[in-house]
């Protein structure tokens, strides 16, 4: 069932993408039927060097990551499948800490497979740079709904490490500071970094650093990826 039709409006649905804008520069093509030849990215060029800075911080921010084109095609799919209400580590659900809707990627979500086909890329190239010794990637559509975020947490659960690399790919266009949906994330250095949820972001961190999402005013989709050493159950 598209999101739209049970979590908010199709109009608010298609504003949270500015589709009239970004249909005008590809022509509507309908890129959910197209065989995917995209996400190509040159992790290299784009953090080689920042590298430096990653390893200090244990934060690291790319803008401009995916052609407009791939980019379009998960905002599409990311209306077009099922959503549940999130739970914590436990399986508990309390929305006053955690108040997103989540859709984990599979094989019947095409194009976030191809997406995370290219983050497997990536973590190869944190294999060959860092030695992290990733050895899966898994990621989740989110949906955060008008007047929710998730309080400060860290992405392994107590006592557990499996989690190497954490990522989130922003996927709303025209987002302003008024807005709110900020990532805050306490880096190596003890200090906080605000970053906005900016369409084609990806920001990435070590999964061991705390970090929270603030309440958002309107509604707010990403992809939330963790680059794993453990192998499938």
């Amino acid at each position: 069932m598209p999101i739209y039709k049970g979590l908010i409006s199709k109009s608010e649905y298609i504003a949270a993408f500015n589709f009239n804008k970004v249909i005008t520069k590809v022509m509507m093509v309908n890129t959910l039927n197209m065989p995917k030849k995209g996400f190509c990215v040159d992790w290299s060029r784009l953090i080689d060097n920042r590298l430096e800075t990653f390893l200090q911080t244990g934060i690291l921010v790319l803008d401009e990551v995916f052609d407009q084109q791939d980019v379009l095609s998960l905002q599409k799919e990311s209306g077009f499948i099922d959503y549940k209400v999130a739970t914590l580590a436990h399986g508990e659900r309390q929305q006053s800490i955690r108040g997103d809707r989540i859709r984990w990627i599979d094989e019947d979500c095409p194009i976030g497979m191809d997406y995370l086909r290219s983050i497997m890329l990536l973590a190869k190239y944190f294999n060959q740079t860092l030695y992290a010794g990733i050895r899966r990637s898994e990621a989740h559509y989110a949906c955060y709904p008008v007047g929710f975020g998730y309080q400060w947490h860290v992405d392994n659960p107590k006592g557990r490490d499996d989690r190497v690399i954490s990522a989130v790919f922003y996927l709303n266009d025209d987002w302003q500071t008024t807005d709110g949906g900020e990532i805050l994330v306490i880096d190596k250095t003890g200090k906080q970094q605000t970053l906005q949820p900016k369409a084609n972001r990806l920001v990435i961190f070590d999964s061991n650093l705390k970090h929270q999402v603030n309440i958002t005013h309107r509604y707010r989709f990403s992809i939330a990826t963790w680059m794993r050493r453990d192998s499938h159950l």
